[in-house]
């Protein structure tokens, strides 16, 4: 379809093309044309049009259109036409041959744009000899004119081909040569004027300059081009930044998870306990908006959050009766036996205010600080809620499983008391999009 398109836009073009340039010829007047001073135009044209500079998308220019400008201030629109025709005819053949649908497209654009800036400055009024300033005021409008169809035709194409956005490409090629186009069109005044006044001899002063306005595009696409090389090499290395980074915190999530089950082996009955009530708080803290890094610190906090547990004895952890006060006391100095372990490893230091508010209650009912509502860090609440559930629907030396739709409504009786309401709410679309059933039992739907 792309393909399809993009030859019917340069069939159009070159058709429209061709028609402009027999209505443009039928009304050449030669008796107003100075052979010497046409040909010398075409030929400059010509050789501009040898060395033009390219741009980012194969697309390139060239300061040819300046000879093409100095043509219709001196002999009017159907000359200027046989002199752009005199560069469209070396563009076709260097620096290499091209395609047929290229060659028609160019010659069709540059035609075209001629033809426009050509009839405003004929539009401007004729200019008299050797009236400077109207001469150059009036080039410096058709010239703008000439770049704006030229420009525009172009970018149409590409983006046709490339299946982008007209304007986005021109904004991208061309947007910043708009004064530079001026700027060079007002050469071709005053190469005109310079021929008007001085003959052959002054129009080939204004080489120089045309020289200069050509280094002067040169210069500044090969710093640009050197400008794009160097940011698309950051961004190569912004994503291999990005992949090792992924790489060492899979590694690091990894290395706890194993740290966490060598810890859990010894209680059959908590056995992936840690890995699961991260998984779901992972899912939870996605429901929430939480960002990528934040998601990442939940999962290995959720990991780690009962790692206290290995400072309280052995025979507390696997008693297979309800606890004393004592050892229910003992139990409940894990979170902060956890946060001051971690406190003395580095990566892990900053999970310490999750790990250490894990237990705490949105009433402010918990364990060990009392801490209430929103002074509860957000990790911690959503680990209580994933903690809670997981704990619930598996099995205990004291209690069997809770079956889910249970565990769901002793959650949901907890909600703005031991539980963040809003943390409820996201397990219940958590079940709910796994198992639908569950969640319209646990809320009595």
């Amino acid at each position: 379809m792309t393909a399809r398109t993009t030859n019917a836009y340069v069939a159009t073009i070159a058709a429209a093309a061709a028609i402009v340039f027999t209505l443009e010829l039928a009304r050449l007047e030669p008796s107003r044309i100075d052979v010497l001073a046409f040909l010398f135009l075409a030929v400059l044209a010509a050789v501009a049009q040898r060395i033009p500079i390219y741009l980012f998308r194969s697309s390139a220019v060239s300061v040819a259109y300046v000879a093409t400008i100095a043509a219709y201030v001196l002999f009017g629109t159907p000359a200027a036409l046989l002199v752009n025709f005199a560069s469209a005819i070396v563009n076709a053949f260097t620096p290499r041959p091209k395609p047929w649908p290229k060659i028609l497209f160019n010659t069709g654009s540059v035609t075209i744009a001629a033809a426009f800036a050509g009839s405003v400055y004929e539009l401007l009024g004729e200019v008299p000899p050797l009236q400077v300033l109207p001469t150059i005021a009036a080039v410096a409008v058709s010239g703008l004119v000439y770049f704006a169809v030229s420009s525009a035709l172009t970018a149409t194409v590409i983006a046709l081909s490339t299946g982008g956005n007209p304007i986005a490409v021109w904004r991208e090629n061309y947007s910043w040569m708009t004064v530079n186009y001026g700027a060079t069109a007002v050469i071709g005044a005053m190469l005109a004027l310079a021929y008007r006044s001085l003959g052959i001899l002054g129009a080939a002063s204004f080489v120089l300059p045309l020289a200069v306005a050509w280094y002067s595009f040169k210069l500044y696409m090969t710093s640009t081009r050197q400008l794009r090389d160097r940011n698309r090499e950051l961004q190569q290395l912004n994503e291999s930044l990005r992949q090792s980074s992924t790489q060492l915190e899979e590694a690091y999530v990894s290395g706890v998870r194993a740290l966490v089950d060598a810890i859990e082996a010894k209680d059959e009955n908590r056995r992936g306990h840690a890995v699961a009530t991260a998984a779901l708080a992972t899912s939870l803290g996605r429901r929430l908006g939480l960002s990528a890094d934040e998601l990442t610190r939940l999962e290995v906090a959720a990991l780690v959050h009962d790692i206290g547990r290995v400072g309280v004895s052995e025979d507390v952890l696997l008693k297979a009766d309800w606890l004393t006060d004592d050892e229910w006391s003992e139990v409940k100095r894990h979170p902060v036996i956890g946060a001051n372990l971690l406190s003395h490893v580095g990566p892990l230091a900053e999970l310490r205010p999750i790990v250490i508010a894990h237990h705490e209650s949105w009433n402010g009912n918990g364990y060990p600080s009392g801490l209430k509502g929103q002074d509860i860090p957000l990790a911690a609440r959503i680990i209580a809620v994933a903690d809670a559930y997981q704990a619930m629907i598996s099995p205990r030396t004291y209690r069997p499983a809770f079956k889910p739709h249970q565990a769901l409504e002793e959650i949901c009786a907890g909600a703005g008391e031991r539980f963040d309401p809003a943390v409820v709410s996201a397990l219940l679309e958590a079940v709910a999009s796994v198992r639908p059933e569950v969640a319209r039992v646990a809320i009595h739907v």
